[in-house]
């Protein structure tokens, strides 16, 4: 028996599109027909959806905000130090332990009088420079020296020497 063309019928039914849980039919119609009218998109796609795209805007936002302030240079090491000059007003101070030989590590974050941030590590500094350099105290290092000149509100200024 042949088949004629008004008699053919498909093998298979068309597969129903899948959906993701929460989001329905988000991502528009597969078939091209029209859509069934039993069926409903979830009623949480329309409220789940901008808070998601909002949160990923923030998010963003926050991310190119923070590198845009991150600290633009670090000084670090004898030689680092050696041939740096800084000036400014000390934001923070940390420090930072070495394992396994516990060695204390101090960092300080400087704003300059250019409104940059500056990230200077006393690594292997051997004299109490940890004990004079405080947040809201100001700071100088010229080229060529190991010698810093910290000032106080209250106290004369305080030059020290680096050792390492």
């Amino acid at each position: 028996m042949e088949q004629t063309p008004s008699s053919y019928r498909p093998v298979s039914r068309p597969r129903q599109k899948l959906k993701m849980p929460l989001f329905g039919n988000m991502f528009g119609g597969g078939g091209g027909g029209p859509r069934p009218s039993n069926e409903e998109p979830h009623p949480l796609t329309k409220k789940i959806t901008p808070i998601i795209i909002g949160i990923a805007v923030i998010a963003f936002g926050i991310d190119y905000f923070m590198k845009s302030n991150a600290p633009k240079t670090s000084f670090r090491g004898v030689d680092e130090m050696k041939m740096a000059a800084f000036s400014g007003k000390i934001l923070r101070k940390w420090y930072n332990v070495i394992p396994p030989s516990n060695d204390v590590e101090y960092v300080v974050e400087i704003l300059t009088p250019k409104n940059e941030k500056r990230v200077v590590s006393f690594l292997n500094e051997k004299s109490n420079i940890g004990d004079f350099v405080l947040p809201n105290n100001s700071i100088e290092k010229k080229e060529g020296s190991l010698d810093l000149t910290i000032k106080r509100y209250f106290k004369a200024d305080t030059v020290l020497t680096m050792k390492y």
